[in-house]
């Protein structure tokens, strides 16, 4: 498949990949320029491969709280979101997504790509009270800025006043002409906005941003530096932080799950929560600077094997490779040693504390 994008990525030539079912950009210029453009000025990302729903009715407000972590009912402003997940009755990880309420009784959800059927079943599934779903993926359209550059490119183009828009809120108006929601969320780890639209402006949309920020150090961006901007953020990624086997918890997202209430997962996540955790998320630099550690590559301790790298690559901003893993001993901390097996051969590591990176503010 391909978004509606893809011809504007062709024209950029862009080096392209499969993700998730789609055929998208995994850079324009070089992952590195492209990943130090959003930390030093801004990056325009194509996030058309993403999924939304949008739910509707007197019962959309009990279907988000039988099937969410967080408590949608916290959403009490039209125009607020929140960030949470998605999980099975054991407590595994279906899906992390966003929720909008765009407005009472309305709700739109933004979920990944590679999940979008398995969230529709469920959520039809768990749709007991009748509450109005739409699958509105295939005619919308997300585009990102993201970047300390982000408001002042964007407000060149839009009467709305940015800074009204507070972090994970969501407002609509016109860019460049085009009508769009506007989200102050990202997947970066920097401040910047992404750009809801109908597919057949989306082209206009991109050029347009592309445009405003031409003299101010915006480029468009691929899922390299994407994957890189993140994984610095300590944020994850579904199907290397979270899966199925995977709780919040373990992934360190208890801060988005609200027990006190039921929930499809709450009593195994409960009951986890009181016995304790399996494994957990860490942070790790290679003490190499040439050897990185890839998902699967094997942790060992003292001569016993107690995890797995769960995503690693060369972080540009730190101009080293870093990575995070899940370990089931419990007694690794921050400053300890620990081996990476990279293709055989054992490589001394640094657990270090998760974010790698937090903005300046």
């Amino acid at each position: 498949m391909r978004t509606v994008l893809y011809p504007v990525h062709v024209r950029l030539r862009a080096r392209m990949t499969e993700f998730a079912g789609f055929e998208m950009p995994v850079s324009y210029q070089g992952i590195i320029q492209e990943h130090r453009a959003v930390r030093t000025a801004a990056g325009l990302f194509d996030l058309s491969h993403m999924g939304e729903f949008e739910l509707a009715g007197p019962q959309a407000l009990d279907l988000l709280e039988r099937a969410l972590t967080n408590s949608a009912a916290r959403l009490v402003l039209d125009g607020q979101a929140q960030y949470t997940l998605m999980c099975q009755e054991d407590g595994g990880t279906i899906d992390d997504l966003i929720v909008y309420r765009l407005e009472a009784q309305r709700y739109m959800l933004c979920v990944n790509a590679a999940n979008i059927q398995a969230d529709r079943e469920r959520l039809l599934e768990l749709n007991r009270g009748g509450a109005n779903f739409r699958d509105i993926s295939a005619e919308t359209a997300l585009i990102a800025i993201q970047g300390p550059a982000a408001l002042r490119i964007l407000q060149t183009v839009t009467t709305i006043e940015l800074g009204s828009i507070r972090r994970f809120y969501v407002a609509k108006a016109a860019v460049a002409g085009i009508e769009c929601l506007i989200a102050r969320t990202g997947y970066t780890g920097e401040d910047g906005f992404e750009l809801f639209t109908h597919v057949s402006a989306a082209a206009a949309l991109f050029d347009a941003m592309l445009e405003a920020g031409r003299d101010q150090g915006l480029l468009p961006c691929g899922l390299g530096a994407r994957d890189t901007l993140r994984m610095e953020a300590g944020l994850p990624l579904y199907g290397h932080e979270l899966d199925r086997q995977t709780t919040p918890l373990e992934a360190g997202l208890g801060a988005f799950v609200r027990f006190g209430r039921e929930f499809a997962g709450s009593k195994a996540l409960a009951d986890e929560q009181a016995s304790g955790l399996r494994k957990r998320l860490i942070g790790i630099r290679t003490v190499d600077r040439r050897s990185i550690a890839r998902q699967g590559y094997e942790l060992i301790r003292n001569g016993v094997r107690v995890g797995v790298v769960t995503s690693g690559s060369f972080a540009p901003s730190f101009d080293r490779p870093l990575a995070m893993a899940y370990v089931t001993d419990a007694g690794i901390s921050p400053g300890e040693m620990v081996e990476v097996v990279i293709r055989g051969r054992r490589v001394a590591a640094e657990v270090v504390a998760l974010p790698f990176y937090r903005r300046s503010r």
